[in-house]
């Protein structure tokens, strides 16, 4: 039979569960207000230009990790 062991990991696991809860919350409420749209003037623009940054932002941050990763596996054969 399966048994939850908390007793090594509880905080850790409390911290996630409730981690996980507020952003499930937040990201339901962030759902409900923008079904409710009152003013969408200038939108398009501004969600390209935020989609381009995020875009550079996210393909430096996966570079800077593939760059780490690669010098740590290669640090082990030195």
């Amino acid at each position: 039979m399966f048994q939850l062991t908390t007793r090594r990991h509880g905080p850790r696991v409390v911290l996630a569960l409730r981690a996980a809860v507020h952003a499930a919350v937040l990201t339901a409420f962030a759902w409900l207000r923008a079904a409710h749209v009152s003013d969408d003037r200038g939108s398009d623009s501004s969600e390209k230009a935020f989609m381009v940054i995020l875009a550079i932002a996210l393909g430096g941050a996966v570079t800077v990790a593939a760059v780490a990763f690669v010098a740590s596996k290669t640090a082990l054969f030195q």
